[in-house]
C-alpha cells in the first residue's frame, strides 16, 4: 500500500539484531541503569513485547490458549488480557489476577481460567536478578484473521482510490459512510490530508486511535499507520510520542506488520526528544517485527513464536519486510556514530 512505504528520513539511512554490533550503543546501554527494564531486555537481546514479560527468571514450559468467545468473534472484537500470578516450586502457577485487559473485560474470565494451566521452569540463560520473588505475568491475545474483523469491504475500496491518487473520489466514497462504520474515517482523513487539510486529517485519525469506545483494533492499526506518517512528515515529533500508549495497546493484540512505520517514527521521535533508551527500544522493536535476520535469542520465548521465526528464516520472501528492516538498521548505524 502506497502510504505505508514512506521514504523521507531525517537520519542517514542496515545491523544484526544485537546491539553488540554497535560499540557506542552497547557502551551507552552498559552505562545506563540496568534496573530499567528496557535497558535489561536490550542488553540481553530478549524478545520485545513477548507474551511472557521480560525481564524474568522464568521460561514458559507449556502454552495455553483461551477459548475465543463466540459473541466476540461474531462482533469482530479483538483484545488482550495480562494476568499476574505466582510461579510455584514445581512450575505450576497460583494466585492469578487480572492486571490489564482491553477492551473492557470481554476476555477476562477465559484468560483467568486458562492461566491456571501455565507451567514454567527456571531460565538458566538469564542473568536477571529476580527482585519480585515468584511473581510473573503473561499476556493472552485474541486476534482474528482479516476476513473476520468486520470492517466493510467499502473501506478498502475507498482506500484504493487514495493509492490511485484519486483523492476527491476517495473523499466522496467515504465521507457519508463514516456514520455507518468508523473504518471509513481512515480513507476520509487520508483524502483530506492529500487535499491539503492536514490538521483536520490528523485530528480525525488521532481521535479514532485514542477513542476508548472504538473496539476494532484493526481500525486503530490502520489509523496509527497513517497518522504516524503524516505527523512525521510535519515534524510533529511530540505528537507522535503522545501516541505511545495507544500504539502499545494495539501491539499487544498483534499487528506487528501494520505498526512497523508507527514504531519506527516513534523511535526516531524519541531520539530527537533525547529519550535515547526509549528510542533504541522502539527501533529494536521495528527491527524485530520486520522479521529479517531473526536471531536465535528468541529460542527462550514462547513456543509459537519460536516456530514462526524458524519459518521466517526458511521462507523470508513471505515475511521479511526488507526495506523497513534496512531503514532501521541504517538509522541505528547513524545513531551509533553520534550517541
Amino acid at each position: 500500500m502506497k502510504f505505508l512505504i514512506f521514504t523521507f528520513l531525517l537520519l542517514p539511512l542496515a545491523a544484526s539484531a544485537a546491539f553488540n554490533d554497535y560499540s557506542n550503543l552497547n557502551s551507552f546501554l552498559k552505562e545506563s541503569d540496568i534496573n530499567n527494564k528496557k535497558v535489561f531486555v536490550l542488553l540481553n537481546n530478549k524478545r520485545l513485547f513477548s507474551t511472557d514479560y521480560h525481564p524474568s527468571s522464568f521460561k514458559r514450559a507449556r502454552d495455553e490458549y483461551p477459548r475465543y468467545p463466540s459473541t466476540m468473534i461474531k462482533k469482530g472484537i479483538e483484545g488482550f488480557v495480562e494476568v499476574g500470578f505466582n510461579v510455584n516450586e514445581d512450575g505450576s502457577t497460583s494466585d492469578h489476577k487480572i492486571i490489564t485487559s482491553e477492551p473492557f473485560d470481554y476476555f477476562d474470565n477465559n484468560s483467568l481460567e486458562e492461566a491456571k494451566g501455565l507451567r514454567y521452569t527456571k531460565d538458566t540463560n538469564t542473568n536477571y536478578t529476580n527482585t519480585k520473588g515468584s511473581k510473573h505475568m503473561h499476556r493472552f491475545t485474541f486476534n482474528l484473521p482479516e476476513e473476520s474483523r468486520k470492517v466493510p469491504n467499502g473501506v478498502f475500496s475507498c482506500m484504493e482510490l487514495i493509492y490511485q491518487d484519486k483523492h476527491l473520489a476517495a473523499k466522496k466514497c467515504s465521507e457519508n459512510r463514516v456514520s455507518i462504520h468508523s473504518g471509513y474515517t481512515v480513507p476520509y482523513a487520508m483524502s483530506l490530508y492529500y487535499m491539503n487539510q492536514s490538521d483536520e486529517a490528523i485530528k480525525l485519525l488521532t481521535e479514532l486511535l485514542k477513542d476508548p469506545q472504538e473496539e476494532s483494533f484493526y481500525v486503530k492499526a490502520l489509523s496509527a499507520s497513517a497518522v504516524s506518517i503524516f505527523l512525521f512528515a510535519n515534524k510533529s515529533y511530540q505528537e507522535i510520542i503522545d501516541l505511545e500508549p495507544s500504539l502499545i495497546d494495539i501491539r499487544k493484540v498483534g499487528y506487528e506488520e501494520a505498526l512497523l512505520n508507527a514504531f519506527y517514527y516513534l523511535g526516531v521521535s524519541m531520539f530527537y526528544a533525547d529519550q535515547k533508551i526509549n528510542a533504541l527500544f522502539y527501533l529494536k522493536l521495528t527491527q524485530q517485527d520486520s522479521n529479517c535476520k531473526i536471531s536465535a535469542m528468541n529460542s527462550n520465548d514462547d513456543i509459537k513464536a519460536t516456530k514462526a521465526q524458524t519459518l521466517f528464516r526458511l521462507i523470508p520472501q513471505k515475511s521479511c519486510y526488507i526495506d523497513q528492516f534496512n531503514r532501521t538498521e541504517e538509522t541505528l548505524k547513524a545513531i551509533n556514530k553520534i550517541i
